[in-house]
Parts: structure tokens; sequence; C-alpha cells
């Protein structure tokens, strides 16, 4: 085997990672990945410049740009490859000086870039559709296909504002309500003014009597994921900065639970510090994220009053409920708002990844094919997932409406409901 990646030679090309792969049925699974790699390496050594273009250009999308960089890769291999790692890395060396220096101006700045974003969401709903969808269109052929999607005709319309600042006495967490909550409504909201998976939390808090807090200046901080997943690594290190500074100050060193509402964003925020230099690291170490079902399930349910039950419910975990561990959580939740919850058998992650379900929509309608037929010959009474892309990719896989199940739990246990 040819060596050409400290962090994959070490593959044996036993393949155990395809099966947990969202883009093996599409593109190429993390094992195919690497043998191209190998493969681009075998021909440079041979001389054959004709064949390493070939497969090169081949790479960057069935391999690079088609990866949901979700890392399930790692829970499948014997020796702890994380495939989907080298990708965004692999993406963060296309990246040239500007692009470097436009990916840590947004993240300076995203506080204006999400209103941005929202208000252009806004104004591309009150136009006719195939105005907008002409017009993305053109400029994916202009060579922004990597950050405009195709319009879908069912693209949700922007969500409402993230929670003001708030700092009640004896607060017993902090709350990092997740933008793309705010950038995204949640399924259902037609108008664009609900609040979503923060707004039921928050309501949950309320009611069970439990306080929290929200840092000041929310709109401007980020758990880093899109810096991350796009290989921007400046921006991911000064969103990194900038919100872990603010979370050391808000949790008083750490003292309290840092809570988000959507798991892929608790994952990133577990990964902030990886994004800072090692010396600067051990400032932050007492910080603890945890994810929202995780902590309804510790924490919110046993002070809640009895949910009303749904008759059934089809469940989605996540690819960061995996790396995450709350997995168990989110069933607990589902049991407790419905008689019946189940996972399908079938299920995997979603390949959503953000906006690859948006920018590539043929990796979610491959990653969710066996999984959206389960659940549609279920005949669910409702469907509920915990992280806001998510669930947009399942809904538009089986036509069914996926929520957070917090927003669930929140309608279970309203009174006089």
């Amino acid at each position: 085997m040819p060596q050409v990646d400290a962090d994959i030679d070490r593959c044996v090309d036993c393949g155990y990672c395809e099966p947990v792969c969202p883009s093996a049925d599409a593109t190429t699974s993390p094992r195919q990945r690497i043998a191209l790699l190998r493969e681009m390496a075998l021909a440079e050594a041979a001389g054959d410049e004709t064949l390493r273009a070939a497969l090169a250009a081949d790479f960057s999308y069935a391999a690079v740009d088609s990866c949901a960089a979700d890392s399930l890769c790692l829970t499948a291999c014997p020796v702890a490859i994380d495939t989907g790692a080298v990708m965004k890395r692999l993406r963060a060396e296309r990246h040239g000086p500007l692009a470097r220096k436009a990916g840590k101006a947004v993240a300076r700045h995203w506080a204006g870039t999400a209103s941005g974003v929202r208000a252009g969401l806004s104004v591309a709903h009150a136009l006719p559709d195939p105005l907008v969808r002409g017009a993305a269109g053109a400029a994916r052929r202009l060579g922004a296909s990597g950050l405009v999607p195709s319009w879908p005709s069912d693209m949700p319309r922007p969500g409402g504002p993230r929670p003001g600042a708030r700092a009640p006495e004896l607060a017993e967490a902090v709350f990092f309500a997740a933008c793309i909550g705010s950038l995204f409504a949640a399924e259902g909201d037609t108008t664009g003014t609900g609040n979503g998976a923060a707004g039921a939390f928050l309501s949950l808090c309320d009611r069970a009597g439990v306080p929290v807090s929200v840092p000041p200046g929310l709109d401007g901080l980020c758990c880093g994921t899109p810096w991350q997943s796009k290989g921007f690594v400046d921006g991911h290190r000064a969103m990194a900065e900038r919100t872990l500074a603010v979370l050391w100050e808000a949790t008083d060193g750490g003292c309290l639970p840092v809570v988000c509402d959507a798991s892929s964003c608790t994952h990133g925020l577990t990964q902030l510090l990886d994004a800072l230099p090692p010396e600067e690291r051990g400032r932050y170490a007492p910080l603890r994220f945890t994810d929202s079902v995780q902590f309804a399930v510790d924490t919110l349910l046993p002070r809640l009053p009895q949910p009303r039950r749904l008759a059934s419910l089809a469940l989605h975990p996540t690819c960061s409920t995996a790396h995450l561990g709350s997995g168990d959580a989110l069933i607990a939740l589902g049991r407790a708002v419905a008689e019946r919850a189940d996972v399908p058998d079938s299920w995997g992650c979603c390949a959503f990844a953000g906006d690859r379900g948006l920018l590539h929509p043929e990796l979610t309608a491959s990653a969710t094919a066996a999984q959206a037929a389960e659940v549609v010959a279920g005949e669910y009474a409702a469907h509920a997932s915990c992280n806001r892309t998510c669930e947009m990719g399942m809904t538009r896989a089986t036509g069914r409406p996926y929520r957070h199940v917090l927003e669930l739990l929140e309608e279970a246990t309203r009174p006089g409901a």
C-alpha cells in the first residue's frame, strides 16, 4: 500500500465503514475514498499523469464534496480512522487566501451574516418560485454551486430570532440556542414566527421550574460546525475564541452546563476546543456541554406534568446523537410522548449534513431511501428527531413532517391543551 496520509495509511481495506456511510450508494464510501487516494499516488509514482488527473477530477466531487463529514465511519472502523475529518482537511487545502479571509470575516460578523440569510430567505419566499429557481440555477452555473443551493419547493421560511439574554437567579444551566433554528423555521411554521425547538426548550424549563440563563450577544455566536465542515480553519478558530469566551463567562468558569437544542450543534460545541492552539485549550477545559434531549430526560421530565401520549412515533436519531451518546435519551423522550416510539431498523445518517442536502440533494435521497420506505410503511402518528436540518432531510425523504422531539414534549405537557 502506498503511503498517502498518516491519518489513513493504517486502513486495511476491510470495508466495515461502508454500511454506516450515507454517501456509499451515491458516490463513494470511506474505503473507496482511501482507495482512490492510493490509486492516485500509484499513478503518480508510475508517471501516469493522464490516469492521475482523471482520478483527481472525479475525486473532487465523488469523494471530497459529497462526503457528509459525519464521521460515523470512525465509529465502525476497527483502527479508528476518521475519513470524514480527512475530507474536511482536503476541503481546507483547496481554499485560497481570499476564501480563507472571507471565512474568517463571516465568523467575525456572524450576527449580520445570519440576519442577511434570513432576510434573503424572506425575500425569496415573496418572489415567484420560477424566478428564484432560475436565479439560483444561474448562480450555481457561474461557480457558486458550493454556496448557493438550487431552490427546492420545500425550502423553509426563516425562523424567529434567537432568544434574548436572560440571567435568572440560581440558574441551573446556560442555554445556547442553535442558529439553525433561526435560519430555518420549524416544520409546520409557515409564517416564520414560531420559536421551534428553542422556544419549546425554554417553555419546558419554565414549566418545570428550572431556571436557565441565555448569554448576551448570542446572535453573533455559533458552534463552529459550518466552518469546520467546510474546512475554513481560520474562521473556525475565530468563532471558537469568541464563543468559548462568552460561555466561560456565562457559566461562571464552567460551573454550569451549556445546553444546546440541536444535536449537531451540541457536538460542534464539544469540538470548539480543538480549533484553538494547544496552549489556549486549558483555560476552557472545565466547560461542559450537553444536548437538550439529555438535559430534558435528566432534569426536566421528573419535574414536568405527566405528558399526554400519542399512539405512535417514528424517531430519527442523528449522527451527532451517536457521537454524543444521547441516543437512549432521544428514545426515552419518544416513549414519554408516545405509547410506541420506534427507531427504524434501517436508520442511518440522512446526509443532509448542514447544507449538503441543499447543495447535493442526491446524497440525502440515496442515504434515506431504505429508512424512508420503512417509515412510510409504518403509518406513525408523528415523526421526530433532534436537529433541524435532519428534520428537513427526513421530511423531504418521507413526505411526513419531522419535528424536534422537544416540540412534541412541550405540546404534550402544555396545560389545558
